[in-house]
Protein backbone atom coordinates (compact mmCIF):
# COMPACT_ATOMS: atom_id res chain seq x y z
CA UNK A 1 0.00 0.00 0.00
CA UNK A 2 1.18 3.44 -0.85
CA UNK A 3 1.52 5.93 2.08
CA UNK A 4 -1.15 8.63 2.05
CA UNK A 5 0.10 12.06 1.16
CA UNK A 6 0.19 14.51 4.04
CA UNK A 7 -1.66 17.78 3.63
CA UNK A 8 0.47 20.75 2.73
CA UNK A 9 2.29 21.83 5.88
CA UNK A 10 4.98 24.41 6.23
CA UNK A 11 8.34 22.82 5.90
CA UNK A 12 10.61 22.98 8.92
CA UNK A 13 14.10 24.09 7.94
CA UNK A 14 16.43 21.17 8.24
CA UNK A 15 19.76 22.85 7.78
CA UNK A 16 21.73 24.10 10.76
CA UNK A 17 21.97 27.54 9.20
CA UNK A 18 18.21 27.80 8.71
CA UNK A 19 17.51 26.62 12.26
CA UNK A 20 19.93 29.19 13.67
CA UNK A 21 18.26 31.95 11.60
CA UNK A 22 14.88 30.86 12.92
CA UNK A 23 16.14 30.83 16.53
CA UNK A 24 17.58 34.36 16.12
CA UNK A 25 14.28 35.56 14.61
CA UNK A 26 12.22 34.10 17.46
CA UNK A 27 14.48 35.61 20.13
CA UNK A 28 14.24 39.05 18.51
CA UNK A 29 10.46 38.74 18.28
CA UNK A 30 10.28 37.88 21.98
CA UNK A 31 11.75 41.31 22.81
CA UNK A 32 9.14 43.11 20.71
CA UNK A 33 6.17 41.60 22.54
CA UNK A 34 3.50 44.21 23.22
CA UNK A 35 2.25 44.56 26.80
CA UNK A 36 0.06 41.71 27.95
CA UNK A 37 -3.68 42.18 27.82
CA UNK A 38 -4.77 44.23 30.79
CA UNK A 39 -1.48 46.10 31.11
CA UNK A 40 -1.65 49.73 30.02
CA UNK A 41 0.97 50.88 27.56
CA UNK A 42 3.88 52.80 29.05
CA UNK A 43 3.15 56.49 29.50
CA UNK A 44 -0.65 56.18 29.48
CA UNK A 45 -1.03 56.98 33.20
CA UNK A 46 1.00 60.17 32.78
CA UNK A 47 -1.05 61.13 29.74
CA UNK A 48 -4.32 60.64 31.63
CA UNK A 49 -3.01 62.74 34.52
CA UNK A 50 -3.30 65.78 32.23
CA UNK A 51 -7.04 65.28 31.64
CA UNK A 52 -9.18 68.39 31.47
CA UNK A 53 -12.12 69.11 33.79
CA UNK A 54 -15.05 66.70 33.44
CA UNK A 55 -18.41 68.11 32.36
CA UNK A 56 -19.92 68.43 35.84
CA UNK A 57 -16.95 70.37 37.23
CA UNK A 58 -16.75 72.63 34.18
CA UNK A 59 -20.49 73.34 34.41
CA UNK A 60 -20.27 74.22 38.10
CA UNK A 61 -17.32 76.51 37.39
CA UNK A 62 -19.33 78.32 34.67
CA UNK A 63 -22.24 78.71 37.09
CA UNK A 64 -19.95 80.23 39.76
CA UNK A 65 -18.36 82.57 37.21
CA UNK A 66 -21.77 83.67 35.88
CA UNK A 67 -22.87 85.03 39.24
CA UNK A 68 -26.20 83.22 38.82
CA UNK A 69 -27.59 80.77 41.34
CA UNK A 70 -27.62 77.07 40.57
CA UNK A 71 -31.42 76.92 40.79
CA UNK A 72 -31.80 79.78 38.33
CA UNK A 73 -29.43 78.10 35.86
CA UNK A 74 -31.02 74.67 35.94
CA UNK A 75 -34.49 76.20 35.64
CA UNK A 76 -33.37 78.28 32.65
CA UNK A 77 -31.99 75.08 31.11
CA UNK A 78 -35.31 73.30 31.78
CA UNK A 79 -33.49 70.65 33.83
CA UNK A 80 -35.19 69.24 36.90
CA UNK A 81 -33.68 69.29 40.38
CA UNK A 82 -33.01 65.52 40.41
CA UNK A 83 -30.97 65.59 37.20
CA UNK A 84 -29.03 68.64 38.33
CA UNK A 85 -28.29 66.94 41.63
CA UNK A 86 -27.01 63.88 39.77
CA UNK A 87 -24.77 66.06 37.58
CA UNK A 88 -23.53 67.99 40.62
CA UNK A 89 -22.67 64.91 42.69
CA UNK A 90 -21.18 62.64 40.01
CA UNK A 91 -18.08 63.98 38.20
CA UNK A 92 -18.32 61.05 35.77
CA UNK A 93 -21.96 61.73 34.84
CA UNK A 94 -22.49 61.61 31.06
CA UNK A 95 -25.29 64.00 30.06
CA UNK A 96 -27.14 63.98 26.75
CA UNK A 97 -25.93 66.47 24.16
CA UNK A 98 -29.24 68.34 24.35
CA UNK A 99 -28.73 68.84 28.09
CA UNK A 100 -25.26 70.28 27.58
CA UNK A 101 -26.56 72.69 24.93
CA UNK A 102 -29.43 73.72 27.21
CA UNK A 103 -26.96 74.60 29.98
CA UNK A 104 -24.81 76.54 27.50
CA UNK A 105 -27.85 78.60 26.50
CA UNK A 106 -28.93 79.07 30.13
CA UNK A 107 -25.45 80.36 30.98
CA UNK A 108 -25.29 82.49 27.82
CA UNK A 109 -21.95 80.95 26.84
CA UNK A 110 -20.04 82.05 23.77
CA UNK A 111 -19.61 79.60 20.90
CA UNK A 112 -16.06 78.81 22.12
CA UNK A 113 -17.19 78.28 25.71
CA UNK A 114 -20.04 76.09 24.45
CA UNK A 115 -17.59 74.04 22.38
CA UNK A 116 -15.41 73.50 25.47
CA UNK A 117 -18.42 72.50 27.59
CA UNK A 118 -19.59 70.08 24.90
CA UNK A 119 -16.09 68.64 24.56
CA UNK A 120 -15.91 68.02 28.31
CA UNK A 121 -18.98 65.81 27.90
CA UNK A 122 -17.61 64.09 24.80
CA UNK A 123 -19.57 66.04 22.18
CA UNK A 124 -19.02 68.69 19.52
CA UNK A 125 -21.04 70.92 17.22
CA UNK A 126 -20.42 69.81 13.67
CA UNK A 127 -20.78 71.98 10.62
CA UNK A 128 -22.95 69.43 8.82
CA UNK A 129 -25.66 68.17 11.21
CA UNK A 130 -28.86 70.28 11.17
CA UNK A 131 -29.25 70.20 15.00
CA UNK A 132 -25.70 71.46 15.44
CA UNK A 133 -26.05 74.15 12.78
CA UNK A 134 -29.26 75.46 14.33
CA UNK A 135 -27.64 75.66 17.77
CA UNK A 136 -24.55 77.32 16.28
CA UNK A 137 -26.80 79.82 14.42
CA UNK A 138 -28.38 81.00 17.68
CA UNK A 139 -25.12 81.03 19.65
CA UNK A 140 -23.38 83.16 17.02
CA UNK A 141 -26.26 85.64 17.15
CA UNK A 142 -26.29 85.63 20.98
CA UNK A 143 -29.88 84.42 21.11
CA UNK A 144 -30.12 82.32 24.28
CA UNK A 145 -33.88 81.84 24.57
CA UNK A 146 -34.29 78.06 24.80
CA UNK A 147 -37.91 78.26 23.61
CA UNK A 148 -36.90 80.15 20.48
CA UNK A 149 -34.16 77.59 19.78
CA UNK A 150 -36.63 74.75 20.34
CA UNK A 151 -39.09 76.35 17.90
CA UNK A 152 -36.40 76.33 15.21
CA UNK A 153 -35.35 72.77 16.06
CA UNK A 154 -38.98 71.65 15.84
CA UNK A 155 -39.48 73.37 12.48
CA UNK A 156 -36.57 71.40 11.04
CA UNK A 157 -37.50 68.08 12.65
CA UNK A 158 -34.61 68.03 15.10
CA UNK A 159 -34.55 66.80 18.70
CA UNK A 160 -35.66 69.43 21.17
CA UNK A 161 -33.70 70.72 24.11
CA UNK A 162 -34.93 69.92 27.62
CA UNK A 163 -38.40 71.41 27.15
Amino acid sequence: MEPTAEPDRPRIPRSLEAREALRTYLEAAAHDVPPAVGEPPPGLAGYLAHADLPFSRRLLRHIRESGLGEVEVYKRAHVDRKLFSKIRSDPAYQPRKTTVVAFALALRLSPDQTAALLESAGYALSRSAPFDLIVRFFLERKVYDILQVNDALYEFGQPLLNA
